[in-house]
């Protein structure tokens, strides 16, 4: 089965790139991905394949029946874009200007097609039903993400029940020819807080007749740095940045209010909630003490992707068998991004496995305006998870 996998995605592996760059071209923002839809959706049908509509609007699902009986697993693929510029000269540059593909999620797609075409040649060798999960909006944290609506809509539980999840991201600190992955935390819980202080604007030469909102604000994000620093275990993780402050209209006024924005991350359930309740007190309290007010809005957006052990053990099998003993990276550390792949592994056994794109030239991480990739790994990552997928089935038939 192994080669008759490799054969085939190698022999597709133009098509999947095509398909990749034919992606890259139509990027659209999170929740009006409508022309990726139309296009996913017409390549499966052209395909022969299943396709299941109605999950958050422009989700949609591909079935593929496996000749054999058995159960179901799931392979999610992202298809939103970023809101940015390309600055990549190609000849299938983004044609949607302030739109781009800079995350890797039209690879995810090529992949994904990549592995319809695949898998549905192989309905004789599967064990049970193959769902390739084709998900709006990861990159709207704002709103909670595209998976978890998906879920509410029964992309998990519409027969035949989803009962296992693979994700893949294309990654820059492993090497071209490399997949990895670790038990338990692989990428962190991702949640945006925004503050608003107020006080009372006067002349900026009358600071004692009113309440700086400004001073106020500035002691407030000095002192939140305490919150990691103090409050969470040494053997725990967690990150808190700020990334806009704004308040202010004239240099000789001292304003009414200020607003800071900024994020927090964490790899623990119960570490994330005691850093929302220490910011919590110190943001009010510290207000009170400077007789202004504050409103704390905090989002609680991503959870951690936590990687079930089982399924960790047969994607590097999978891996090992499809790209060579040594292909397999143990990660040591999770990531501090988020990813709403997350939903997907609280509901059912998941993995998420990281895709190596490194090379020893310069590369451009995910989210910069320059951001490319080696397209050579599409054919590396679709066997793997054509694999994983096959290779569920067979021990859970």
């Amino acid at each position: 089965m192994n080669e008759i996998v490799r054969d085939k995605i190698e022999a597709n592996e133009a098509w999947i790139i095509n398909h990749r760059r034919a992606l890259h071209q139509i990027p659209e923002k999170s929740k009006e991905e409508w022309k990726t839809k139309e296009y996913i959706k017409k390549s499966l049908t052209d395909l022969g394949i299943e396709v299941k509509e109605g999950y958050y609007n422009t989700g949609l699902v591909g079935v593929i029946y496996g000749e054999q009986a058995g159960r179901t697993i799931g392979i999610r693929f992202d298809m939103d874009a970023l809101e940015m510029e390309e600055k990549v000269e190609t000849e299938f540059k983004s044609l949607n200007k302030g739109l781009m593909h800079a995350c890797g999620h039209d690879g995810h797609m090529a992949m994904g097609l990549g592995c319809a075409k695949v898998l549905n040649e192989m309905k004789d060798q599967i064990c049970g039903v193959v769902k390739l999960v084709f998900q709006p909006a990861e990159e709207d944290a704002t709103t909670g993400g595209g998976a978890q609506h998906m879920i509410k809509d029964g992309v998990l539980s519409d027969e035949p029940k989803i009962e296992a999840m693979v994700g893949m991201h294309i990654w820059p600190k492993l090497k071209v020819g490399e997949v990895g992955s670790r038990v338990g935390p692989i990428m962190a819980a991702s949640d945006p807080f925004n503050v608003e202080v107020v006080g009372k604007g006067v002349h900026a030469s009358l600071p004692y007749m009113g309440i700086d909102p400004i001073i106020t604000a500035s002691q407030i994000i000095v002192n939140l740095q305490s919150v990691i620093s103090r409050n969470i275990s040494p053997f725990e993780q967690g990150v808190m940045s700020i990334g806009i402050m704004q308040g202010g209209t004239q240099y000789n006024t001292i304003p009414e209010r200020v607003h800071f924005y900024g994020t927090v991350r964490s790899f623990n359930e119960e570490t994330r909630l005691r850093i929302h309740d220490r910011m919590k007190t110190v943001i009010e309290k510290g207000a009170e003490a400077m007789n202004a007010k504050a409103k704390f809005n905090y989002t609680f957006g991503y959870p951690a992707v936590i990687n079930n052990e089982k399924m960790v053990k047969i994607a590097k099998f999978s891996t090992e068998e499809m790209l060579g003993e040594g292909s397999y990276i143990e990660v040591d550390q999770p990531a501090p991004g988020g990813e709403d792949f997350a939903f997907f592994a609280k509901e059912v056994p998941s993995v998420f496995l990281w895709l190596g794109y490194g090379e020893e030239e310069e590369i451009h991480p995910p989210h910069s305006p320059h951001y490319e990739f080696n397209e050579a790994i599409l054919a590396l990552g679709t066997k793997v998870l054509c694999k994983t997928a096959l290779e569920w089935c067979r021990l859970n038939k």
